[in-house]
C-alpha cells in the first residue's frame, strides 16, 4: 500500500495518456526528475467507479476504503488524495488505524466518504428525462449491501444520500445511465440479472 505515494510508482494512481499513448505535455509531474510523466495524481487506493460529470467535463471516482473510509474524489492534476497516510477506514481484523488519521496539510479530503463501508462499484450521472427530480445527481452501487445510492449534488458538495435497500437483487456491479433515459443496474450474484429501474406507475 506504501506504493501510492512513490512518485515513482503507477500503483495508487490515476494515469492520462492520450489515445495514443502518448503522455499529454500539461501532466503535473512532466521532466521532473524522479516522477513518473504519466501520473495525474497519486495517493488513491482501489477505484472502481468512474464518471464524468456532464457539465463540468471533470473526472469524478470512488474508491473501495479499508473496513469504512469508502470515498468519493474529483480527480485534479497533481492532487495527493492521502493513502495510505489518511483515511476513514481502519485495519482490517484489528480495527486498528491506518496512518496518521483522516487529514494531513497538502492531501485531499473525500467529497464524500462512508462509514462503514458500502463497498461501492459502478458510478453513473443521471441526464435523462424518465426521472426529471433526480436530473444531476449521481448514482453509485454498492456490493455489500446491495444499494443503489443516489446522491443529491450542490456543485461538488453532496446535499442529500438516499439509499434505495429493497430492490432485492443482490451484488450491484454497475450502474449506467441508458440512453432511454432508465437507469440499468447489473449484478454479479451466481444468476445475476440486468436490471432497469423505471418510474412507479
Amino acid at each position: 500500500m506504501d506504493r501510492a505515494q512513490k512518485p515513482d510508482d503507477h500503483a495508487g494512481s490515476v494515469i492520462r495518456l492520450h489515445e495514443d499513448g502518448r503522455v499529454p505535455a500539461d501532466n503535473p509531474w512532466v521532466g521532473k526528475p524522479g516522477w513518473k510523466a504519466e501520473k495525474f495524481t497519486l495517493g488513491n487506493r482501489n477505484m472502481q467507479g468512474a464518471a464524468i460529470h456532464p457539465q463540468s467535463g471533470l473526472l469524478w471516482t470512488h474508491e473501495h476504503g479499508p473496513q469504512g473510509g469508502d470515498e468519493i474524489n474529483v480527480v485534479r492534476a497533481g492532487t495527493n488524495y492521502g493513502w495510505p497516510v489518511i483515511t476513514y477506514g481502519a485495519n482490517y481484523g484489528t480495527g486498528t488505524r491506518i496512518g496518521e488519521g483522516t487529514a494531513r496539510p497538502g492531501m485531499a479530503q473525500p467529497m464524500h466518504y462512508w462509514v462503514p463501508s458500502i463497498a461501492p462499484s459502478g458510478m453513473t450521472f443521471y441526464t435523462g428525462d424518465r426521472f426529471p427530480k433526480w436530473r444531476g445527481d449521481l448514482f453509485v452501487g454498492s456490493l455489500k449491501f446491495g444499494l443503489l445510492v443516489r446522491l443529491k449534488l450542490d456543485g461538488e458538495k453532496v446535499v442529500r444520500e438516499e439509499r434505495f435497500s429493497r430492490l432485492n437483487l443482490g451484488r450491484i456491479r454497475d450502474v449506467r445511465a441508458g440512453p432511454d433515459g432508465y437507469l440499468y443496474l447489473l449484478t454479479d450474484e451466481r444468476d445475476g440479472v440486468l436490471a432497469r429501474l423505471e418510474p412507479a406507475g
